[in-house]
């Protein structure tokens, strides 16, 4: 019998072969079903250096299609954003997070009068560069969605 120690680590190597084997089938499927273990990792290692390479660096001002503005700071891989809706009286924010080159995934605060409000929020960057996500309250468990553009 395995020690207990061993088995989770022989387990994670299990499911990241077959993780692996799984994209390149799916990626390549002209290949074949014959994989040989370089082609794949190959490959593997490939479609990571394609999305790290992929990811621009999101400073600068964006706009939601409601007209929120957003201003954004980008460092390695830590975003800080401020935004603030189309009017006087909207809701005004901090999210922080960081940025993998593909997904975007952080915390807010915002205020909007006298009440403050926290959240989660996750962004996909798009190929055609636009940030599409979602936000989501921890205090009231209200939820909406984000398409913001470069302004």
């Amino acid at each position: 019998m395995w020690p207990h120690h061993l088995l989770g680590k022989l387990l994670g190597l299990i499911v990241t072969g077959a993780s692996a084997l799984a994209v390149a089938h799916i990626v390549a499927p002209s290949v074949g079903s014959a994989f040989s273990v370089p082609a794949t990792h190959s490959l593997a290692a490939g479609l990571i250096v394609q999305v790290q390479a992929g990811g621009a660096r999101l400073t600068g001002a964006w706009v939601s299609k409601s007209g929120e503005q957003f201003e954004v700071t980008h460092a390695d891989e830590t975003v800080e954003m401020t935004f603030s809706g189309p009017t006087a009286t909207s809701r005004k924010g901090k999210i922080s997070g960081s940025f993998d080159g593909a997904v975007f995934a952080g915390a807010y605060e915002a205020t909007e009068g006298s009440t403050t409000d926290r959240g989660v929020v996750r962004f996909l960057r798009n190929p055609n560069g636009t940030l599409e996500g979602s936000w989501r309250s921890l205090v009231t468990g209200r939820q909406g969605n984000w398409s913001l553009t470069r302004k």
